[in-house]
Parts: C-alpha cells; structure tokens; sequence
C-alpha cells in the first residue's frame, strides 16, 4: 500500500494568486508564499489568541502599486500605493499584496524581497485574526508578533 493512500491532505487555507505582469513569480514562490501562509494560520489558531475566528480560507493577490492604488482610493479614500490591505469576509478573507512597494521597501529597510512579501503576509493574517495597528499600544503588541512570526516561519523553511 502506498504512504500516501488514505491520508488525506489537509485542505489548503491560503491561496496565492499573481495579478500584476511587472515582477517575473515562479510557480515556487507562490507555493513557498501558500506554504508560510499555511504555517502562520496555523500557528494562529493554535498558539496565539485570535481576536477574531480565523477565515477558513484567505486569498492573497499580488498586485502593482496602481492596482493597490485604486482599492486603497476606493475603500479608505487615499490614493497612494500602500504595502498590503486586508478584507474579512466571515469565513472568507482577502489580503492584496503590492510587489513594487515591497521591493522598494526592502531596499529601503535593508531587507529582502522575500522577508517584505512575508511580512507583509503575516501582516495581513494578524488583521484577518482581529489585530489592528490604529494606536501606538495595538501596532507595538501587533508588530511584535509580527517580527516574531516571520522570524520563526523564515527559519523553518
């Protein structure tokens, strides 16, 4: 009997989606991106108190900065380009990641691209699971899980 006959994968809870042609995205990395996005919801559910029930599924779209430009104008009413914006729909969730702010922010913070779209990632997640960052006390407590839930998925790759 194969191993892998009547093991049943788990369904999977983030899914990667490509929509913007600016930045070359291998198949690896979206799966990579899917992987460590499965590993933080996880890691949410498990061990952290989520404000919030965690969506059952979330999609992520990687998009330009004009493509988040425009979501960013029409649903809080600031066209500029922003690093990722989140949407909850009960069981359902959305997080719109901008690849050309990444890139210029890893350069900016001394970073990596692949560190900018994790952070970014994680960042999402945490609002899915009932975190914000609108005073100084909530982003310091949400930014602290934050680096330490990249840290950790970063080093179990």
């Amino acid at each position: 009997m194969n191993q892998d006959q009547g093991v049943k994968k788990p369904a999977r809870q983030v899914l990667v989606y490509n929509r913007q042609s600016k930045f070359e995205v291998s198949a690896d990395f979206v799966e990579l991106l899917e992987n460590l996005g499965d590993a933080a919801h996880e890691i949410l559910e498990e061990r952290y108190l989520a404000r919030v029930r965690m969506p059952g599924s979330v999609q992520v779209s990687l998009v330009d900065d004009r493509e988040i430009s425009r979501v960013h104008a029409q649903f809080m009413d600031n066209p500029d380009p922003t690093d990722v914006i989140t949407f909850p729909y009960g069981d359902e969730g959305e997080v719109l990641i901008s690849l050309e702010t990444a890139e210029r922010q890893a350069g900016q913070f001394k970073s990596t691209f692949d560190r900018e779209i994790t952070l970014y990632l994680v960042h999402g997640l945490l609002h899915l699971a009932g975190y914000d960052d609108c005073s100084e006390a909530t982003r310091c407590e949400m930014e602290e899980l934050q680096e330490a839930l990249v840290t950790e998925l970063l080093e179990g790759e």
